[in-house]
C-alpha cells in the first residue's frame, strides 16, 4: 500500500483536508459549517474524511501519519463554550496588561513585544478568568482536535504565541500570576513532535486506523507560510482568507513592527486585517466581480473603499471602524463599487506593510482565497512594486501542516527540503508601472479618510 500524509485545517467556517504521498499525488477534500459549536467542527471532518478516504482507498493507499492547523485566538472554555477570534472580549484587559507590564518584561518572558490585539492569549485568558468564574480548562481549537484524536492535551508555541516563549517552550508563569490567571494550560511541544495517536474509539469514528501517529502541527497562519514556500530571511508575503496577513521574515526581532515574533526560521513581522475577505465577499454579492478592467476603470475615478466591515485590526486596531465609499457620484456604477471594494482590501495591505517598515521585496509570495484574483494581483504588483507569485496549491494552511506530519515522520530532513519538494507556483505577474502614481494618490486619500472619520466612527457606534 502506499503511504499518504493528512493536513488537517480547521479555519473560521471550513475544514479542509489534503492527504499527499511522497511522489506528489494528492487527494484534497473539505466541508463547511455554520455553528460555532465544537460538534460542528468534529462533524465537518467526519464527512470530509469519510469522502477522502473513500478515494485513497481505491488508490490503494492508507495514511501514514496526520497533523493539524486551525485558527488561533478562538478559545474553547471547558470543552464547551467559544469565544471566537473576532469577538472583541479582551479589549479592556489588553488595556490594563499593557499598562502593568512594559515592551521589555514581554519580550523577555514571550520572545517578542506583545501586540495591540486582543485575541492574543493573555488579554483573551484574563477576560475568560473574570467572566467565567467557575472555568477551569481552556483550549484552542487545535488542541481540542488532537485530545479528540489521541486523548493527549498538548500544543505548540506558535499557537500560543503571546504568553510561551517560542526558545524555551515554557508559559510566561510569572505575568500569569501577576495576572492573576489560575486556568489550566495544555503543556507546549515542538510543531513536529507527536502528540500521540489515533484512539480505537478515534478511529471508529473517523475512519483512520488506530495507531496512526499525529503530529501537533501548529497555528493556521505559520502552516499556511510553510505551504506557500515562505522560509528564507527577507521573503515577503501576502496570505489571504477570512482575514489577511501581509508581512515579511528576518534574521532579527522587529520590535517596532505591528507584529514580530519568532517562526521557523528567524523573526515573522506582519499585520493581519479582520474584515479583507468579507469585503471581497460583499462585492461579490452585491455588485458582481466580472469584467473589471483596472485602465478602463480606474480613468472613470472610482469611489475609494475602506474595508472595515466588522472592525479592522492592524494597522488602525479599531473595532468601531466601519466600510466607507468615498466619492460616489451620479455616474457610479455597480462595477466601480466592486474595484472601489477590491482595491480597499489592497491598500490595506499596502498600509499595513508600510506601518512595518517592509524593505521593497524582490517578490510577494501570495497564497489564499483572493489568489485568484487577476485584479487584485494586479494591484498588488503596481502597488508593492515587485512580482506576484501566487502558490499553485491554494489550501496553504493544510499543504503546511501535511509538510509537518511528513517532516516529523521523516520523509524529509528540514523543512526547506519540505518546501522544495512540495511547493510550487504560477508564471509571475509582474508590474506593468504606468499606474503607480495614480494609485498612490488614491491611496493617500485612502489613508486620509480613517483619521477624518475616527471620531465620527465611535459616534456611530454608539447609536448602533
Amino acid at each position: 500500500m502506499n503511504a499518504y500524509y493528512l493536513g488537517l485545517d480547521l479555519g473560521t467556517s471550513s475544514v479542509k483536508g489534503i492527504l499527499r504521498s511522497a511522489d506528489g499525488d494528492t487527494v484534497k477534500g473539505k466541508a463547511g459549517y455554520s455553528d460555532r459549536k465544537v460538534s460542528a467542527w468534529t462533524d465537518a471532518i467526519q464527512r470530509m474524511l469519510s469522502e477522502m478516504l473513500a478515494r485513497l482507498r481505491e488508490k490503494n493507499g492508507y495514511v501514514a501519519a496526520v497533523a493539524l492547523s486551525s485558527q488561533v485566538g478562538t478559545y474553547v472554555i471547558d470543552g464547551e463554550e467559544i469565544i471566537g477570534w473576532q469577538s472583541s472580549a479582551g479589549k479592556d484587559e489588553l488595556l490594563e496588561i499593557k499598562e502593568k507590564i512594559s515592551q521589555d518584561e514581554f519580550i523577555r518572558a514571550i520572545g517578542m513585544p506583545h501586540p495591540d490585539i486582543i485575541s492574543y492569549p493573555l488579554p483573551r485568558l484574563l477576560y475568560i478568568q473574570r467572566n467565567y468564574p467557575t472555568a477551569r480548562e481552556v483550549l484552542m481549537p487545535k488542541e481540542l482536535l488532537i485530545r479528540e484524536l489521541t486523548g493527549e492535551t498538548v500544543t505548540d508555541p506558535f499557537s500560543m504565541r503571546g504568553l510561551v516563549h517560542p526558545q524555551t517552550m515554557r508559559y510566561a508563569e510569572k505575568l500569569m500570576e501577576r495576572l492573576g490567571i489560575t486556568l489550566r494550560l495544555p503543556p507546549v511541544k515542538a510543531p513536529t513532535d507527536c502528540a500521540g495517536y489515533v484512539t480505537a474509539c478515534a478511529a471508529k469514528t473517523y475512519g483512520l486506523d488506530a495507531g496512526t501517529p499525529v503530529y501537533l502541527g501548529c497555528n493556521d497562519f505559520f502552516a499556511g507560510l510553510l505551504g506557500m514556500g515562505v522560509f528564507e530571511a527577507g521573503s515577503a508575503f501576502d496570505l489571504s482568507g477570512t482575514s489577511e496577513h501581509v508581512g515579511f521574515i528576518s534574521e532579527d526581532l522587529m520590535p517596532n513592527g505591528v507584529v514580530s515574533g519568532r517562526y521557523f526560521n528567524g523573526y515573522c513581522t506582519y499585520g493581519g486585517t479582520k474584515s479583507s475577505g468579507v469585503s471581497c465577499a460583499f462585492a461579490m454579492k452585491q455588485f458582481g466581480l466580472d469584467g473589471l478592467d483596472l485602465e478602463q476603470v480606474l480613468g472613470e475615478k472610482p469611489p475609494v473603499f475602506l474595508p472595515y466591515l466588522n472592525g479592522e485590526r492592524a494597522p488602525i486596531f479599531d473595532e468601531n471602524a466601519r466600510g466607507v465609499y468615498f466619492g460616489i457620484r451620479e455616474g457610479t456604477e455597480k462595477r466601480h463599487l466592486a474595484y472601489a471594494t477590491l482595491e480597499g482590501v489592497v491598500f490595506s495591505l499596502l498600509d499595513i506593510a508600510r506601518c512595518n517598515g517592509m524593505p521593497k521585496p524582490d517578490r510577494l509570495i501570495l497564497g489564499g482565497g483572493s489568489a485568484v484574483d487577476p485584479l487584485m494581483n494586479r494591484l498588488r504588483a503596481e502597488l508593492f512594486g515587485c512580482p506576484v507569485l501566487c502558490v499553485k496549491e491554494n489550501d496553504t494552511s493544510a499543504l503546511g501542516a501535511v509538510m509537518l506530519a511528513m517532516l516529523g515522520n521523516g520523509v524529509y530532513t528540514d523543512l526547506q527540503e519540505a518546501i522544495s519538494a512540495c511547493v510550487s507556483y504560477h508564471e509571475p505577474i509582474d508590474p506593468i508601472g504606468s499606474y503607480t502614481k495614480l494609485l498612490e494618490g488614491r491611496f493617500g486619500i485612502y489613508r486620509k479618510l480613517y483619521g477624518d472619520l475616527k471620531e465620527t466612527f465611535e459616534l456611530f457606534n454608539k447609536g448602533e
